[in-house]
């Protein structure tokens, strides 16, 4: 056989399939050889509790490293454990648990090798960057050295391992992965006699591989690490991908070989052994509790368990339940390896969560995501959905797919499970015609399907464009094309743009509509008004300050017969006044009203994210209707007051300074606000919510009533810099001389709604235990509360709400760094030491990089303009430029606990922001930018070092791409004297 050099992938189909290359069988090779010996290495997993996993045959307590053993939003708690196969099992998050281990002990790999464990996967990773998820390994891919045990694409097992020259793979059949929902044991095993690997999934060979006629080199100057590969790809500056997600148990590193009667009879055995001589199920239930305390998670919204969650979508209403799916990452809080979620209610208030509805298939419309779709009931055999398959094969990508539940068999009203259909139910291909253009392929997503007098309709997300024959040429808007059937299933037949924005007119909607509904609009009285509001979400192809932010709309006719959508006005809507109502689905209710579900963007960083756990959530629904002056009425549901606890406040016909006054001691993260106030002559009327004693954290809903205007102050709604602040709101008219108020407080999330006519969502972060209190305020005339009513708010789960825990305050008693912040907007107090990369044009107040993203640089009182480092700059030599900039020096004080904001390049050795003994000039912590423009908090525990005299040194030393440091909030705490 050929000698290979590089990587080498080697696959067998065991049982019927032809097997690839030519091998000698296991019984075959079986003399001479030694069969599996006493493990070197064995982690059961059986610990209870605690930050280790014991390693049996060292006696080693080995770190497993957990995003909660050190917590950021909540109190610190011990990785999850759960029922194993025999005794207990680790349960492996997807993103943040790892075992990092000694090694595999005593072992040369000259006699043998033999690698197996019990795994419960969870979900499976879709591949990122070519590797594995990772369940051990210790290997130099670089190198060719050491070896790793994982799963590729859809579960696919796979074992690696180096031999200096060649890193060789094995390939377990593709028809035998290892099962979401269910144990298997793998086992690897490396027959030096023979020169192969062989792959057994629960005793049975699923796989072979040649291997050179040399001795295996281990790799022992890497970490065993398991749950995560020696390599893994870097995402977003703070995830680890190649990350395993499921349970484990009883993972065994032993020389020796198995073969084909020893894994089988190996594997009798080890069932044989269990009670009832049966396999258990495993517990992979994603329990909420891992939660519990957090003080920025929402309790009465609909979110998943864990995770990342895009825009919920497909609210169906079927027997007596509500089902809304979501856009689902189960790997971890960042977005990728996209899912539907699912969630099952009575009420559309109080949920239960489902088993995932629907992930990547390799024989699928999308083996690369599930995106965005709808649901629509098909007569008796139950809803029927729609998605967006993603398949990077294709040369568009995207295209719409459906999937039917198991109801027609197994009468489950929980719709639990769900098949999808193997073809494509609509494409886009190239030149479709629309309008002034043509359909832009490329983004063609998002179906929007109901049914009406026996005609199907989808409506599909996109663009309209012009093609050279190679590229677009220029972009018209954004369009929702229209496609009709007689049956889900279709055929469809294209019927052409359903309405579209003109870029040079009515840029607002963006250049691709993605997520278009389109629903009936009720009159005032319920009754059908003949009107429809039309909804989308606006995309950019480059980046945009306004993407993902919000959501327009029209009012008007929809043309059944022309397929068209008549506007009554040419300019669209903003729907909310906030910036985090984003992504709607709608549906109309067995009652007839029309309901819209939306996201919630959290407008957080991606640390942020992976030091909580979780991203996002979905607004309370809201019911839209068409009001006797024509405008839009938008309300919360009425089903939202079902999740009422305790009323603590009933104020009737009151001056505002006596509702205040009476407002005193009531409080609460969770609550239902509801107040009729008549301003009269005043000014300004307003409430404070999450208000702390003092005042220093405070968050203002105000009306306007020269301006008539609704808005959002959260300039200090949080101490925390690294929180998004601002100033958001919109036009609203007073009802007959009164404002009608309603506002949600869930924690993290507000939403208010104005005298049934709009809508504000935003989201708050205090930092203080004691910022939950309530103000209501007037500035001049003589306000009055005709109504105002607090109560507390239970919880959307079957689960107790858990108290939000706060961190300590820290020391006061200290000064700060001179100009930490840059908030002078140029570099006074800092030393440029040497080189040309830093100056005062690097301190800018710049939002975003221009090219992909916004910095989320920090937010202060004392500088709302957002300064900070940014150490590219194209005028000083950009990336080539190099240098060294300094603080002043200072001694270190308070608790020591120095923090800065850093991004940039990625490069610990030559780019970095450093806090230096000033004495000796000896660097006591430092951190680069990890390839990632946003901003991430870095924190340095220097408490031993209190007292000395230090400063903070920001040094360039790299060129070439990614050659610059940003920095910004410098916390040092200064000692006074």
């Amino acid at each position: 056989m050929r000698r290979r050099t590089a990587l080498t992938v080697v696959s067998a189909a065991i049982g019927g399939a032809v097997v690839p290359l030519s091998f000698t069988s296991a019984s075959a090779a079986a003399e001479g050889r030694r069969g599996p010996q006493s493990p070197t290495a064995r982690w059961d997993f059986d610990e209870r509790g605690g930050t280790v996993a014991r390693e049996a045959v060292s006696g080693s307590a080995d770190p497993i490293d957990y995003v909660f053993t050190d917590a950021r939003y909540k109190p610190d708690t011990d990785p999850v454990r759960r029922r194993g196969v025999r005794g207990r099992a680790l349960y492996f998050d997807g993103y943040s648990t790892v075992v990092t281990a000694k090694g595999p002990g005593k072992l040369d790999p000259a006699q043998g090798l033999t690698v197996d464990a019990w795994i419960a996967p969870y979900a499976y990773e879709h591949g990122i960057d070519g590797k594995p998820q990772a369940l051990v390994n210790q290997h130099n891919p670089d190198a060719k050295t050491g070896f790793l045990l994982g799963l590729r694409r859809f579960g696919q097992i796979v074992f690696q391992l180096g031999f200096g020259t060649d890193l060789i793979e094995v390939k377990g059949a593709p028809d035998q992965p290892a099962t979401k929902g269910r144990w298997t044991h793998v086992a690897a095993s490396y027959d030096p006699a023979a020169h192969q690997l062989r792959l057994y999934r629960d005793g049975r060979l699923i796989g072979t591989a040649t291997t050179p006629d040399k001795t295996p080199q281990l790799a022992p100057d890497e970490g065993l690490l398991i749950g995560r590969h020696n390599r893994p790809t870097l995402l977003n500056g703070d995830f680890h991908a190649n990350m395993y997600m499921g349970l484990m148990d009883s993972l065994v590193i032993r020389p020796g070989t198995l073969d084909d009667t020893t894994a089988q009879q190996e594997h009798a055995d080890k069932v044989a052994a269990l009670p009832g001589g049966r396999v258990p199920r495993p517990d992979l239930t994603l329990n909420r509790s891992r939660f519990d305390g957090d003080r920025h998670r929402p309790q009465f919204h609909m979110l998943p368990p864990w995770h990342w969650m895009n825009e919920p979508h497909a609210p169906v209403y079927f027997k007596g339940k509500y089902h809304i799916f979501y856009q689902h990452d189960p790997l971890g809080p960042f977005w990728g390896q996209i899912h539907w979620g699912h969630a099952v209610s009575t009420d559309m208030v109080h949920w239960r969560d489902m088993p995932i509805a629907l992930a990547p298939a390799g024989d699928s419309v999308g083996p690369d995501g599930i995106w965005s779709g709808s649901a629509y009931v098909d007569g008796d055999r139950g809803p029927v959905l729609f998605f967006t398959g993603g398949d990077d094969r294709l040369p568009y990508r995207q295209r719409t797919g459906m999937a039917v539940s198991s109801y027609e068999t197994d009468r489950d009203t929980d719709l639990p499970t769900w098949t999808m259909k193997s073809e494509p139910v609509t494409e886009a291909p190239a030149g479709l015609p629309a309008g002034p253009g043509t359909a832009w392929a490329e983004n063609f997503r998002d179906p929007f399907v109901w049914e009406e007098d026996g005609v199907w309709y989808q409506l599909v997300g996109s663009g309209i464009v012009d093609y050279n024959g190679t590229q677009v040429t220029k972009k018209h808007g954004g369009t929702a094309l229209v496609y009709t059937a007689r049956r889900p299933e279709g055929p469809w037949t294209y019927r052409g743009p359903l309405h579209s924005n003109d870029l040079t007119k009515v840029p607002e909607p963006g250049e691709v509509w993605e997520l278009p509904v389109l629903l009936p609009l009720p009159g005032p009285k319920g009754k059908r008004s003949g009107k429809h509001i039309l909804l989308v979400s606006p995309w950019w192809e480059a980046f945009n300050p306004n993407a993902v932010k919000h959501t327009y709309y029209w009012i008007g006719t929809f043309d059944k017969r022309a397929f068209r959508f008549v506007p009554d006005h040419e300019k669209p809507r903003e729907f909310d006044f906030g910036e985090h109502f984003t992504g709607p689905s709608g549906f109309v209710t067995p009652d007839g009203r029309s309901v819209l579900f939306s996201i919630t963007q959290d407008r957080r960083s991606e640390q942020q994210h992976a030091q909580s756990g979780w991203a996002h959530n979905a607004g309370m629904p809201v019911s839209v209707s068409l009001r006797q002056d024509g405008t839009l009425g938008v309300e919360p549901i009425e089903e939202a007051a079902g999740l009422r606890g305790r009323r603590l406040v009933k104020i009737r016909q009151a001056s505002v300074k006596e509702a205040d006054r009476q407002l005193v001691g009531t409080s609460g993260d969770m609550l239902d606000i509801e107040a009729v106030i008549e301003p009269r002559d005043a000014t300004t009327v307003t409430l404070a919510v999450r208000a702390s004693a003092d005042g220093s954290e405070r968050t203002l809903l105000s009306y306007d009533t020269g301006k008539h205007r609704f808005s959002i102050d959260r300039g200090r709604s949080s101490l925390d810099p690294d929180v998004r602040k601002g100033v958001h709101g919109g036009t609203v008219e007073l009802d007959r001389g009164q404002l009608r108020l309603r506002v949600l407080l869930d924690r993290s999330m507000l939403e208010a709604y104005v005298n049934g006519t709009n809508s504000l969502t935003s989201r708050v972060y205090p930092t203080r235990k004691d910022s939950t209190g309530l103000r209501l305020t007037s500035e001049g005339g003589s306000a009055r509360v005709v109504s105002l009513d607090v109560w507390r708010m239970n919880g959307a789960y079957d689960t107790s709400v858990a108290p939000a825990a706060y961190d300590p305050p820290r020391p006061t008693n200290v000064d700060a760094l001179p100009n930490h912040d840059f908030a002078t907007g140029d570099l006074t107090g800092w030393t440029v030491v040497s080189g040309t990369t830093f100056g005062d044009a690097n301190v800018t107040t710049r939002t975003d990089w221009g090219w992909g993203g916004p910095f989320y640089q920090a937010e202060t009182a004392d500088d709302p303009g957002g300064h900070h480092l940014w150490g590219f700059n194209p005028d000083a030599g950009g990336d080539d430029a190099t240098g060294v900039l300094r603080s002043a020096t200072v001694v270190l004080g308070g608790d020591g606990v120095v923090d800065l904001l850093v991004s940039g390049g990625n490069d610990l050795d030559r780019l970095y922001a450093a806090v230096v003994r000033a004495d000796d000039g000896k660097v006591l912590a430092k951190e680069t930018g990890r390839g990632a423009e946003q901003y991430r908090r870095v924190v340095f525990d220097l408490s031993e070092h209190i007292g000395e005299r230090v400063y903070v040194e920001v040094v360039d030393k790299a060129t070439g791409g990614w050659g610059h440091i940003n920095v910004d909030d410098v916390n040092v705490p200064v000692q006074r004297f």
